[in-house]
């Protein structure tokens, strides 16, 4: 894994509108006005580790995707700092509209040099450069103060174009599991599984869904976003399985089974939320973020197209996962945060 850490020696100053010395940190929250579960989760695991690290802060949030608006302005005019919560948010070339993360004039002004990135990832890879009026943008709204956490190597190329010191820590979902998880080989007969609607493949998923049925017996199908379902009910070969209901509470419900299962699919989040719940998790790559931590950690990631040629060999042998580089790499994203904590 790369990373850059800045020493950061600036003073604090007085935080504002919190009074009596109050740290008030506002979160832009990416699972608010968002259709994918996986942002839940996200905000989920990164909210905690804050909370962790600044107990006794006041916390005030608004949502990432729609922009700020009046009353958001108006708590991150307040705020201390700001934190973006995860999601596809960096692009290299300017959008109008901001993409995943709109941005007025106004809301530029308010956020101005407070904008720390935790866990953000690029929405496409990266093309070589970044434009200059994306960059004279991220420069204004990402802080010179702190490093920031990106997830992918191409989030990583567009922040350190923007000036700004930036460490690619993976995706920081990963970062409170255990440092070492160990499965040993089993056939289980349940399997939650999932699929990806916006990254079809029809001939590699229909594969892996002819795999499910050589080595499980029951099944559950869990749809972290709603397009997922009619995505699946367009095969034919579909396994004859449990719809569990596209929300986190129903997807912990069925985690929580007294009997052993396993988690296979093309939902990054939903492996490893899996491995949270102590699943043994194997994620299916459709895209550059889950490529990329599979090869920075140890957490199992397949190619989708090679999978059902893969997955037997993976799951009928020990499974070991060592995450103490990434452990490594929260404690020097959130320890640098000391001097907030004093303020």
């Amino acid at each position: 894994m790369t990373q850059q850490m800045q020493s950061s020696t600036a003073s604090t100053g007085a935080p504002r509108g919190t009074g009596g010395g109050l740290l008030h940190l506002h979160l832009l929250d990416t699972s608010v006005a968002s259709d994918n579960v996986g942002d839940e989760i996200i905000a989920r695991y990164l909210r905690a580790q804050l909370e962790a690290t600044f107990p006794d802060a006041y916390f005030t949030t608004s949502a990432s995707h729609d922009g700020l608006g009046r009353f958001g302005r108006s708590l991150v005019e307040a705020a201390d700092a700001v934190f973006l919560l995860g999601t596809n948010a960096l692009y290299d070339r300017w959008r109008a509209r901001g993409g995943l993360m709109p941005m007025s004039r106004a809301d530029v002004r308010a956020m101005d040099g407070k904008l720390v990135l935790f866990g953000v990832g690029a929405n496409r890879a990266w093309a070589g450069r970044a434009d200059r009026p994306q960059v004279l943008r991220l420069s204004r709204l990402l802080s010179p103060r702190f490093t920031h956490s990106v997830r992918d190597g191409s989030a990583m190329k567009i922040v350190e174009a923007a000036g700004r010191y930036v460490l690619n820590g993976s995706c920081p979902t990963i970062w409170t599991l255990p440092r070492q998880q160990s499965f040993a080989p089993a056939r289980p007969e349940h399997v939650i599984f999932s699929l990806t609607a916006y990254r079809a493949d029809r001939d590699a998923d229909a594969r892996f869904l002819d795999w499910l049925k050589t080595r499980y017996t029951r099944f559950s199908f869990w749809p972290q976003q709603v397009e997922d379902i009619a995505y699946f009910d367009s095969f034919a070969n579909r396994p004859d399985a449990t719809r569990i209901a596209p929300n986190l509470a129903a997807f912990d419900r069925a985690l929580a089974d007294p009997a052993a299962l396993d988690v296979v699919g093309s939902r990054l989040h939903g492996g490893t939320h899996g491995l949270h719940a102590g699943r043994r998790s194997v994620i299916l790559a459709v895209d550059n973020r889950a490529r990329e931590i599979g090869a920075e950690t140890q957490i199992p990631v397949l190619d989708r197209a090679e999978a059902p040629d893969r997955l037997d060999a993976l799951l009928d042998a020990p499974i070991e996962i060592d995450l103490t580089a990434s452990h490594e790499l929260a404690t020097r994203y959130l320890s640098q945060f000391e001097e907030l904590r004093a303020a």
